[in-house]
């Protein structure tokens, strides 16, 4: 059969010709449209890391009163006080599980905090995220935060003093390899870091997304007193996060909880109002990625609806002029299997080939610039750190070209096949007479 293919291609060289050059163009098209389409897709759909669908928060605000303590202590320890009985209206409804404050140093908050991290040597640098937790209120369960040193548990937190941390396991793996990062101190490979202000790493978590356009991020975990919150940022820069049990519907929750929130969650001055699951904050914190992503993915349906069934309609064509062949086949025996498989592989051989030189014009043209890369955009310098202390297939130049070459031939292939099968099944079913008539 593959004579029989390779003498039809010949015969038909001149046919094919222009079909050869059109395969290769929808090849380089194809790679210009698709790959960032194909990554964003890949980073919309990446779990979070944490147990995002059954976790609610609503904002804190306060009435300005003529009442306050001159005594900033004193008034610190009151507002304290109060947000430690929202906690325990919270927690009485039988439909939470485990309820936290966050501040605006946590997962989807409107702020960042970055410090470098050195790991020792002159190029070894990379950086993380910081989170602010407050101890004792449940923050990792509440989150759903798994212990990246076992199996598919929890991370249940233990007592902490004020410069122990948690960092992610990107974080660990970075700075320790292989080796159990607890117990060993977050700046110990920094010659220059003051001695008597190390940190020391009392947990590892696994990787988590610090905010939905960002991908999986390092990150530590740092204890943050609720009373240095409260003084520095007041009640409105506090956010309490609700951790619902799993059999509870979540936009039942919230409409049920809403009039709680609005009426009975006060105390004193302070307020309670905007009830959101987290799921409706990583909407809206993505909308930009979202409309983006789009946009891309309108062209690609474009270049599917109008190249693609091109493709189909071009073969679909020459096909069906080719029922004298098939009729000359059947004459000399052929199966009507034989002369659909023979079809078929003439359009296999045809992509495969022009797949393969439209790749290579591609790299030809891309292999100096680089891929769309899964990294964070706050500088060159950041995104290549990032990239170092968490590398994905998108930032892997060759695994990266490999994924997206394959889904192009594969769509290619697809197209193609479909629109030889289609014809080439009916006049494979012809009569030898009426095919050869005219002769």
């Amino acid at each position: 059969m593959l004579k029989l293919i390779y003498k039809n291609l010949l015969a038909h060289r001149g046919r094919y010709c222009w079909i050869f050059i059109e395969l290769c163009l929808v090849a380089l098209i194809a790679w210009s449209v698709l790959d960032e389409v194909i990554v964003d897709t890949y980073k919309l759909n990446m779990p979070p890391g944490y147990d995002m669908d059954r976790l609610v928060t609503f904002n804190l605000n306060e009435f300005p009163t003529v009442n306050k303590e001159d005594d900033l202590e004193k008034e610190t320890e009151i507002t304290y006080a109060h947000l430690n009985r929202i906690l325990d209206r919270v927690r009485s409804d039988n439909r939470v599980e485990s309820v936290t404050f966050v501040n605006n140093n946590s997962f989807l908050a409107q702020s960042v905090s970055i410090n470098s991290l050195d790991a020792g040597g002159e190029d070894n640098w990379g950086f993380y995220y910081t989170v602010h937790f407050w101890p004792g209120t449940d923050f990792f369960k509440t989150f759903g935060l798994k212990d990246a040193y076992a199996d598919n548990k929890i991370y249940e937190e233990q007592s902490m003093s004020g410069r122990d941390l948690i960092v992610s396991k990107s974080v660990a793996d970075y700075l320790f390899n292989d080796e159990s990062a607890i117990g060993h101190f977050l700046e110990e490979k920094n010659e220059k870091y003051n001695p008597e202000k190390l940190s020391r790493i009392v947990g590892v978590v696994d990787d988590a997304v610090y905010r939905s356009t960002y991908f999986l991020t390092p990150i530590v975990y740092k204890t943050r007193k609720a009373r240095d919150i409260v003084r520095e940022g007041g009640i409105k820069y506090i956010h309490p996060v609700i951790r619902l049990k799993p059999e509870v519907d979540v936009d039942k929750f919230i409409e049920d909880f809403s009039p709680v929130v609005a009426k009975d969650i006060r105390t004193d001055n302070i307020y309670a109002h905007s009830l959101r699951s987290f799921r409706e904050i990583d909407k809206s914190m993505s909308r930009d990625m979202n409309n983006h992503n789009f946009i891309g993915m309108s062209i690609a349906l474009f270049f599917f609806v109008n190249i693609l069934l091109c493709m189909v309609g071009t073969f679909y064509l020459q096909t069906r002029k080719r029922s004298e062949e098939t009729g000359v086949m059947r004459t000399f025996g052929a199966s009507r299997g034989f002369i659909i498989r023979e079809m078929l592989g003439e359009g296999f051989i045809l992509v495969t080939i022009a797949w393969l030189l439209g790749c290579f014009f591609y790299w030809l043209y891309i292999k100096d610039e680089g891929l769309v890369q899964m990294a964070n955009a706050f500088s060159e310098k950041s995104s290549s750190a990032l990239i170092k202390m968490m590398p994905t297939w998108a930032s892997d130049f060759w695994l990266h070209f490999a994924i997206v070459s394959l889904i192009i031939y594969a769509l290619m292939l697809i197209s193609v096949l479909i629109g030889i099968y289609i014809p080439a099944r009916r006049i494979s079913r012809i009569n030898p007479v009426d095919a050869l008539r005219d002769e």
